[in-house]
């Protein structure tokens, strides 16, 4: 019969009591106490044994190799095993975190020195439980370094993001790690390509999780992200990468810019997409990526109408466009909007028609006020015009339909209305008036002390008394006392 060691026994293979002896022994490797464990949680020994004095040894045990051991891969695994513990014994999981502590003080050895994806997995789950300063970049190194365990990925990306300020602050520090990569492979862009695909697809999950802001240019660092590595080592050679890694980009920033709506308009949220096309070939996309290009697509029309509610035009949002289309594609979209949104300015639709910007010199406020100012008199005579006819309607409404209900029955309502939309004529002249600051001085046939100021003499001799013919135009100040003159009135 083969001899076999501990560790080379299956969990049913080892007693419950052995199992007890084993995990609570000071002699044993932490591998064959993590062997035991195994054992211990398959029997079901925990947590109903928990108050063992050999499992309060062996807990004793994995907190100090975790916080003092010397070899760097049993003092991982010995943190691992102790959250694998806690999530056994719930009771205990906030103790031995706070126990675990002091392991963190100072950075630990690389999550990659663990073998196993379970335990890389425990490992990211200890760290999403510290805070320390050097936890975001390990956190992001160890994304980087992550070959296959993807459920250690996904909480390693859980903890970045849970201790990162930003979006754009995590991307960039993933950015970081993805770009000092070595893989050793045949083809180390496929490689590097590969994780970055699965890193994304971790990271839109904790986008639509996260409550963390964007950030400063979280489109550059998603760019930065995507192309930054395959710059150094190489882009993938394999289509099938490119394509899943294009896949991937476009809908991350169709993640990003539905949970984000802050960079939702600005160009620079979709700078991937222009990389990813080139990554495709240049000339035109795949056909496995028409789901998320038409997400994009509605995402930079939205943000093109958004902008062209706000009175304006960005030429980069419409080099997005083509870039996810074709500019024939493009331009035509562009129309599209335009037609479907009469309300936005005309300058905006006339752009988003022909894709050049009209210039239009604004004019300075001397110059408008001096285009306003020719029309003042005409208002001002319209003003007296207005007061007169006001005042006749006022003194011939009452006998003029008191006459007409007797004699002329059916003109009566006619007569009427008409006077009211005299009356209305006229009070739309004066508010016209007021907010051009002008008003009337002077009532005819009132008799005044003449100023040249104000009046021109017609007819006879100037005296120093005459009779008013027509008011002057003046413009009122604000405190509303008589200013300028804007035409003089007629005395005699």
């Amino acid at each position: 019969m083969t001899d076999q060691s501990p560790t080379d026994l299956g969990p049913a293979a080892v007693s419950s009591a052995d199992a007890l002896v084993r995990f609570g022994s000071a002699e044993i490797s932490e591998r064959d106490r993590q062997a035991a464990l195994t054992a211990l949680i398959t029997a079901k020994v925990l947590p109903k044994q928990a108050g063992d004095e050999r499992v309060a040894a062996g807990r004793m045990h994995l907190l100090r190799q975790a916080r003092t051991g010397v070899d760097p891969t049993e003092r991982l695994l010995a943190i691992a095993e102790s959250i694998r513990l806690g999530q056994v014994v719930r009771r205990w999981s906030e103790e031995i975190a706070k126990e675990l502590a002091p392991a963190f003080e100072s950075e630990i050895p690389p999550m990659r020195m663990l073998s196993d994806a379970d335990d890389r997995l425990n490992l990211a789950r200890a760290c999403t439980q510290m805070a320390v300063p050097w936890l975001p970049t390990y956190l992001a190194r160890s994304v980087a370094e992550e070959e296959a365990g993807e459920k250690a990925r996904t909480q390693a990306v859980a903890a970045l993001l849970a201790r990162s300020a930003n979006l754009s602050q995590a991307m960039n520090l993933l950015a970081d790690s993805f770009e000092v990569l070595r893989p050793m492979t045949e083809a180390p862009g496929d490689t590097v390509a590969r994780r970055i695909t699965r890193t994304l697809s971790v990271l839109r999950e904790g986008l639509l999780e996260s409550e963390l802001e964007a950030g400063d240019e979280l489109g550059n660092a998603l760019h930065r992200l995507v192309s930054g590595p395959l710059a150094i080592v190489g882009r993938p050679v394999d289509e099938k990468v490119q394509t899943d890694l294009s896949r991937e980009s476009l809908l991350t920033v169709h993640d990003i810019v539905r949970t984000r709506l802050s960079v939702v308009i600005a160009p620079e949220t979709y700078r991937v997409v222009t990389y990813c096309r080139k990554l495709c070939g240049g000339s035109s996309w795949p056909d496995e990526l028409k789901k998320p290009l038409e997400r994009l697509i509605t995402d930079v029309s939205e943000a093109l109408v958004l902008l062209g509610r706000q009175g304006q035009c960005d030429q980069g949002l419409l080099v997005q466009l083509e870039a996810l289309t074709n500019p024939a594609r493009a331009r035509a979209l562009a129309r599209e909007i335009s037609a479907r949104h009469p309300e936005l300015p005309e300058g905006v639709r006339d752009w988003l028609e022909t894709g050049r910007q009209r210039v239009v010199r604004e004019a300075s406020s001397a110059a408008v006020e001096t285009v306003a100012a020719r029309a003042d008199e005409s208002i001002g005579l319209a003003l007296q015009a207005a007061r007169e006819v006001r005042s006749l309607r006022d003194s011939l409404r009452e006998p003029l339909k008191s006459s007409l209900e007797i004699f002329e029955p059916a003109l009566a309502p006619l007569t009427m209305n008409l006077l009211d939309r005299v009356q209305v004529v006229a009070v739309q002249i004066e508010q016209a008036a007021a907010l051009r600051g002008l008003d009337l001085y002077g009532t005819p046939g009132e008799e005044i002390d003449v100023s040249q100021k104000y009046f021109t003499v017609v007819g006879a001799v100037p005296r120093q008394r005459m009779v008013i013919r027509q008011p002057a135009v003046v413009r009122k100040r604000a405190d509303g006392s008589i200013g300028d003159v804007v035409t003089k009135g007629l005395v005699e």
